[in-house]
């Protein structure tokens, strides 16, 4: 089961206080994933959904605010779609009921779904609600596993604008984008996507979120620190190997003596201690020297085998 069907099974499985809330849950719902099928004897709402708990929902929450049973096809996964697809209509006179209740017009060819309705968004409750129905009518979260990424497909520019602004009322800042012919808004940092999670209600989910978010954080805070560490250690190495040349070329044309008592000193250190920072090497030293110190000497070391080539 894929990360977004297990937060869709838990948000389906929360309640509402009031009707208020209900009817903005399925307003939300309905504009990103409704359709309507009109003659001039019948009105036929739809939903079409792909996650059994969802269907259920509908069907539950239709049947307590109109008294009404919706009829439910299911259309068969195939070869393309592996999914079972469910249809939940609701057919006259509920559908225009239902149509009027979330602000639409019944008739077909004034029916405007460009805007967010105001009534049903007023307040906190009713903002949260109307978010909790789009996510479930047309919305995805990515594993976070595989990355961090949550959209919601909203139609139309002006509409995926102000649902955008829902988001923003709760401190929450997504991007909008568009795909062929629809407007998507996303949000791809993690702490945002757990923030959107917590607003849903999905929280068992942004618990493994977060869990998973946080594994991965420590992880790679680990290995750049090991990334850095082993640099690091590259580069004292190959500074290491330098120094040891120089120091064996010195020795060869002129011999240890060469070299004045502090230069004599750091390259007997050296030699012996091939694999020690310049800190440790000038750790010792009597008396010791600090890291500078030592780059110094070695640096005038250098010099001399330059001048000696």
């Amino acid at each position: 089961m894929s990360f977004s069907t297990e937060v869709k099974n838990e948000v389906s499985r929360l309640a509402f206080e009031t009707k208020g809330e209900t009817l903005s849950f399925l307003a939300g719902l309905y504009r990103v994933n409704g359709s309507l099928l009109y003659n001039f004897e019948n009105t036929k709402v739809q939903f079409s959904t792909e996650t059994n708990a969802i269907a259920r929902r509908i069907f539950a929450d239709i049947k307590n605010l109109y008294k009404y049973e919706c009829s439910i096809e299911v259309v068969k996964g195939s070869a393309f779609r592996r999914k079972n697809l469910y249809k939940i209509s609701i057919e006259s006179p509920i559908s225009k009921k239902f149509l009027e209740d979330i602000e639409l017009n019944a008739d077909p060819f004034f029916i405007n779904t460009n805007d967010v309705p105001k009534k049903l968004t007023q307040d906190d409750s009713l903002k949260k609600a109307y978010i909790v129905g789009s996510f479930l009518g047309a919305g995805s979260i990515t594993s976070p596993d595989k990355g961090y990424h949550m959209e919601i497909v909203a139609g139309n520019s002006n509409y995926t604008r102000e649902l955008g602004e829902i988001l923003e009322h709760f401190n929450i800042y997504p991007k909008i984008a568009s795909r062929k012919d629809d407007n998507f808004l996303y949000l791809k940092e993690g702490e945002s996507i757990a923030d959107f999670l917590a607003l849903i209600g999905a929280y068992q989910n942004m618990f493994k979120f977060e869990d998973i978010r946080v594994f991965k954080e420590i992880k790679n805070n680990v290995n750049r620190v090991m990334n850095f560490e082993s640099a690091n250690m590259d580069k004292t190495i190959n500074a290491s190997i330098k120094h040891v040349d120089d120091i064996e070329f010195i020795i060869d044309k002129k011999g240890l003596d060469y070299l004045n008592e502090n230069l004599r000193e750091i390259a007997i250190a050296r030699l012996e201690y091939p694999e020690d920072t310049l800190k440790q090497l000038g750790e010792r030293l009597e008396p010791p020297v600090g890291k500078s110190g030592v780059n110094h000497r070695l640096k005038k070391i250098h010099e001399i085998a330059e001048s000696l080539r």
